[in-house]
């Protein structure tokens, strides 16, 4: 969240596996827009794909993850290459999560209709998976296309790295039915993950899709307050209050039919970044 040096977060991550963290996730905004410039002010927001490269050179085992990357600011052989690339390179460590956004504004500084973002949506993962899975890959849709040039490196993961759909909306779940091999939501209470996995199971039944393939994960917010949280268990959507406060929050989840979850510490300071990360794993997660 603004760290200065970018090489910071390449330590950040490595400091992450050396902890036993399985994954780390970037995320991604190109302008300093609404929300995003109320919390960082000026202090800058790195690329998500160079800083994800960088820590794969600099990590052996840890799943790179995108928490989520925009897919309607991109074109769709551009990221395609870029994703398998890093598959590549990482010798195929990486979970593609992706969503729409809601930040408006930063959709009209870089030239995209905000109405047509699900659509495009849509468009560009059946391109990518195309482009990932065919040798002369063809597709023809209102905002892409290609066909007749062969399209390399594929990705090292086959068919292709797996696909989260971020969001929660009705188009969002559907989105996972569709296309998706995983749910990536973010700030849902343990009760609404239960009601959003149910939904899902339901769409991706109604897809002809194996519904048990569906992998769920959601990123939260950690903070060690000390302090009760004031929702009820199953309507929390942080990682807020007292190690054991944490550990039934989590617990709930699980209930839910959690699979993963993505913890993120919202500050800049690294020192707190660490001590944070060290004491999760040392005295919530062998808890457990």
């Amino acid at each position: 969240q603004g760290v200065e040096d970018p090489n910071d977060l390449v330590a950040l991550a490595a400091r992450a596996e050396g902890l036993g963290y399985s994954s780390v996730w970037v995320r991604e905004h190109l302008f300093h827009s609404s929300y995003v410039a109320k919390r960082l002010g000026d202090r800058p927001y790195h690329d998500a794909l160079t800083i994800l490269t960088a820590i794969g050179g600099a990590t052996k085992t840890v799943r790179l993850g995108t928490s989520v990357l925009v897919l309607p600011w991109h074109d769709p052989a551009r990221l395609g290459k870029m994703i398998a690339t890093l598959d590549q390179l990482s010798g195929g460590r990486v979970d593609f999560g992706i969503g729409v956004a809601v930040t408006e504004d930063e959709f009209e500084n870089l030239g995209v209709d905000f109405k047509t973002r699900g659509k495009r949506t849509d468009e560009i993962l059946a391109a990518l998976q195309a482009l990932w899975t065919q040798d002369l890959p063809e597709f023809s849709g209102k905002f892409y296309r290609f066909q007749g040039l062969a399209f390399s490196p594929k990705p090292r993961q086959t068919p292709y790295p797996p696909i989260l759909i971020g969001g929660s909306s009705a188009a969002a779940l559907r989105r996972v039915a569709r296309f998706g091999d995983g749910w990536h939501t973010l700030r849902r209470s343990p009760s609404q993950l239960a009601e959003g996995r149910q939904n899902i199971i339901e769409l991706t039944e109604a897809a002809g899709r194996d519904p048990a393939r569906i992998r769920i994960s959601i990123s939260l917010p950690l903070a060690f307050t000390g302090k009760a949280p004031g929702s009820p268990v199953p309507e929390r959507t942080a990682l807020t209050g007292t190690e054991d406060d944490i550990m039934d929050t989590i617990r709930a989840y699980q209930a839910a039919g959690l699979d993963e979850m993505v913890i993120s510490i919202d500050t800049a300071d690294l020192s707190r970044q660490n001590d944070d990360m060290s004491r999760f794993m040392e005295q919530v997660w062998p808890r457990l």
